[in-house]
């Protein structure tokens, strides 16, 4: 399991592709399963072929284990949006021919008229006798800006602990793109914060298992899950190591195993008829088109 985590880190720490990566999903494998593995435990096609067609588009589908997870995408923040390079222009030809291909792309350079500085008008006052003295533009506008920019600290507070919950420490760790907690903060402080946050009724009335988090609400929480993180514009990975990183029990008989994929069949169901139908959620984000019609 260590070299798993430390080849997940990899991926995510990869300059091209790491920060828009969400998570990196490992194939399962199953003990127990006879040598010709007659109830199809295996998932070939499943594991071994559409699990790796998919990591050619935007990535594979969140199984429900063996994961690693980047915390700003369980956070439901969206993922960072790429630079795109600055355009090319043909210079194939000289400036007298006329390219058919690149005429197109020549720009001619327009003149930039200067607008012309207006006249400073003077404005003359008569100064009365026992006048206060009056503030200074700049004064009263940093006094303005200032005052905007704590309202706005304050509204984005309230919305951030709607979000995640009355917990001031931990609104201001999912803020940190590195992880970790204030160094401000003492451990007794954090103890006190910690056992708040694991409390039963922390995620009343917040966005913790609707935004945020696994999404509750359905027998497939895990498909629902890494769909939503598609939708936010991530990307997921699949790493397939020579040695089995996660290895689970499969069932023993028919009816264990009819059981298991009725369940996914309902779950997968139940999420075509719900809010979260992949025919029409998430339009307008970055989820892309054969990832949509994937899932």
């Amino acid at each position: 399991h260590s070299k798993a985590v430390k080849e997940a880190m990899c991926f995510m720490m990869d300059p091209l592709v790491g920060k828009k990566c969400c998570y990196v999903q490992f194939p399962q494998r199953f003990d127990s399963i006879d040598r010709h593995d007659r109830y199809a435990n295996k998932n070939v096609v499943f594991f071994d072929i559409n699990m790796k067609g998919l990591d050619g588009i935007q990535g594979p589908i969140y199984v429900g284990t063996g994961c690693c997870f980047r915390r700003q995408a369980l956070y439901g923040y969206d993922a960072p949006k790429t630079k795109k390079p600055p355009s090319r222009t043909c210079n194939c030809w000289p400036k007298w021919c006329v390219c058919c291909f690149c005429f197109g792309n020549r720009k001619t350079k327009k003149k930039v008229t200067k607008p012309k500085p207006e006249k400073k008008r003077r404005l003359f006052f008569k100064k009365e006798e026992n006048q206060s003295p009056a503030y200074a533009l700049s004064e009263i506008d940093e006094a303005a800006a200032g005052a905007d920019t704590q309202k706005a600290g304050i509204v984005n507070q309230v919305k951030l602990e709607k979000k995640f919950g009355q917990s001031s420490v931990f609104v201001a760790s999912t803020l940190l793109e590195n992880g970790g907690t204030l160094r401000s903060a003492s451990p007794a402080s954090l103890l006190k914060e910690a056992i708040h946050v694991i409390g039963c009724g922390y995620e009343d009335k917040t966005d913790w298992g609707k935004e945020i988090g696994w999404i509750y609400g359905s027998v497939t929480e895990d498909i629902l899950t890494g769909f939503k993180m598609h939708c936010h514009g991530w990307r997921s990975i699949y790493c397939i190591p020579k040695r089995p990183a996660f290895k689970g029990s499969a069932p023993l008989n028919l009816s264990d195993r009819l059981n298991q994929v009725l369940r996914w069949a309902l779950g997968s169901i139940e999420i075509f008829f719900s809010n979260h139908c992949p025919l029409w959620y998430g339009y307008g984000g970055g989820l892309k088109f054969l990832e949509r019609f994937s899932y």
